[in-house]
This record gives structure tokens, C-alpha cells and sequence, in this order.
């Protein structure tokens, strides 16, 4: 039975909120960094930046990977997970997210400190994201 086909209107939806949900994460953890850099001029808070951050992050790049799963599971075999460049893109997707998550924690979750680790795991955020980018586009 085939629920939705691409460009019929509950695919069109479902990739609307598989965009803004990536936007929202990839968007924070990009302009991130920037707001903690301008803490030296008093503009905000590390601690409430990365804290508001954590909210927005980890549940949007989450999110958008269940979306993009879905998209292609609606797809009617146009897409599938066997695609080499989709296998890329999700394994990708999960670093992501673990990285999100162990950089920017949200409040609702309660894991161990790894703030020694952090520019590391935010350097791999960042190149996860920008290898998911080359390859969705």
C-alpha cells in the first residue's frame, strides 16, 4: 500500500519538516561557537548558550534523520537504504546526533561531563554535518 509518493502532499510535508529540522540544528551549531566567542563582550552567557542550545540541537538533528528515513521510506523506491550515498548520510547522521548530544546536552538528559573532549566532539559535529551537507545536496 503506498501512503505517499514524492511530490504528493504528506511527502511534501514530511521533507518541509525534515528541512526545518535540520536547518534549526545544523544552523545552531554553526552560530554556537560565535555566541560563546562574544561572551568576552558581555553579549551572553556561555553557560545559558550552550544550555538553550542543548534544548535546540540534539532533539532537532534527531528530528531531522527521522524525517529524512522517513522521506525515504515514502519515496516508493526511488530512494532507498542501500543507496551508498543514503548508508554515508545516515552513519553520518549518527555520529552527529552522539556528538550533539555529548557536546550540547539537553537538560532532560543526564550524562557523565565531557568537557575535556569537547573541542573534539564538536570538530567531529561539525565535520559530520558539513559531510551530510556535500552529500544531500
Amino acid at each position: 500500500m503506498i501512503t505517499a509518493a514524492i511530490n504528493d502532499n504528506s511527502y511534501n510535508i514530511v521533507l518541509l519538516l525534515h528541512l526545518i529540522s535540520i536547518i534549526l540544528g545544523t544552523g545552531a551549531v554553526f552560530v554556537t561557537p560565535v555566541l560563546i566567542a562574544k561572551e568576552r563582550q558581555k553579549l551572553v552567557s556561555p553557560a545559558i548558550c550552550e544550555q538553550v542550545m542543548g534544548q535546540l540541537i540534539s532533539p532537532s538533528l534527531l528530528l531531522g534523520g527521522v524525517f529524512g528515513g522517513a522521506l525515504v521510506g515514502m519515496s516508493n523506491d526511488v530512494y532507498d537504504f542501500g543507496q551508498t550515498w543514503l548508508a554515508i548520510g545516515g552513519a553520518l547522521w549518527m555520529i552527529a546526533v552522539l556528538c550533539a548530544v555529548l557536546v550540547f546536552p539537553p537538560t532532560f538528559v543526564n550524562l557523565p561531563d565531557f568537557t575535556i573532549k569537547k573541542s573534539i566532539l564538536s570538530g567531529i559535529l561539525h565535520l559530520a554535518l558539513a559531510g551530510m551537507l556535500v552529500l544531500m545536496v
